[in-house]
């Protein structure tokens, strides 16, 4: 039981430096380079179109 919690304090801690590391300076617009309001536009019309495409985009699938 000790070695599970200290295998998950571990994959807790690369995971969450892995998110902050690799995360694109800027947020999401950033790393789809329009500035915010145009992404919002984008992000809005898209969710309203087909909602299902965003969930498949953000997950990569």
């Amino acid at each position: 039981m000790k070695k599970l919690m200290i295998l998950l304090v571990l994959v807790v801690m690369v995971l969450s430096f892995a998110v902050t590391v690799l995360a694109a300076p800027g947020g999401m617009p950033a790393a789809h380079e329009p500035d915010g309001g145009i992404f919002g536009g984008l992000v809005s019309g898209l969710a309203q179109e087909d909602p299902g495409f965003l969930a498949a985009h953000v997950s990569g699938r």
